[in-house]
């Protein structure tokens, strides 16, 4: 006959830690890692190579100021002009970053930056955009603002551009093999 002891009360102190401060650092690097993984991919939406739609003519000549009417004469320009413009357009595409013109929705998704959330909560951590520190152009909050482009806005013809995205697989994996880790030194603390 076989007798297995269960200590029950090493079971109750580790299932207490693991609810605790302990895993805080695991939780806080999962967020770090969260961000870069973000701002890897919001640099690349911004610069054409994603799932972002392209600028249209009229932003990108807005963001570089050229404009259809001619500084010299204040006169439309031609039909051979308009050609010109589109022509430049089309080379320059990927040169004028999409949502990069302020710097402010990229830069918030540095920890501590201006408009960033990194804040830790039971059993895990939230990250994103915070509401409390406003746009210097708008009565908006980068909160806002950045959800205006996360869901789009069709009544003024705002495409839909995802910031914050689900973690891909191979970031889940990373983040299961920093809580096994984070797990394994509680429990040898223990």
């Amino acid at each position: 006959m076989v007798h297995a002891k269960f200590d029950g009360k090493k079971f109750k102190k580790f299932t207490r830690s693991v609810g605790s401060k302990k895993l805080n650092p695991v939780y806080l690097g999962w967020g770090r890692k969260y961000l870069t993984w973000t701002k890897r991919l919001f640099k690349k939406n911004s610069q054409g190579g994603g799932e972002w739609k392209q600028l249209k003519s009229v932003s990108y000549r807005r963001a570089t100021g050229s404009s259809l009417i001619s500084t010299k004469t204040g006169k439309k320009r031609t039909t051979r002009g308009r050609a010109k413009i589109k022509a430049q357009f089309k080379r320059a595409r990927g040169q004028v970053k999409i949502l990069i013109d302020t710097g402010i929705l990229f830069g918030a998704l540095s920890i501590k930056a201006r408009g960033n959330l990194y804040m830790l909560i039971k059993q895990g951590i939230r990250v994103g955009f915070a509401g409390q520190r406003l746009h210097k152009d708008t009565a908006l909050t980068v909160k806002e603002i950045a959800m205006k482009h996360q869901k789009g806005d069709p009544s003024t013809n705002l495409p839909q551009r995802k910031i914050l995205h689900e973690p891909d697989r191979m970031l889940k994996n990373r983040m299961l093999k920093d809580l096994q880790a984070g797990i394994r030194k509680v429990g040898t603390t223990l």
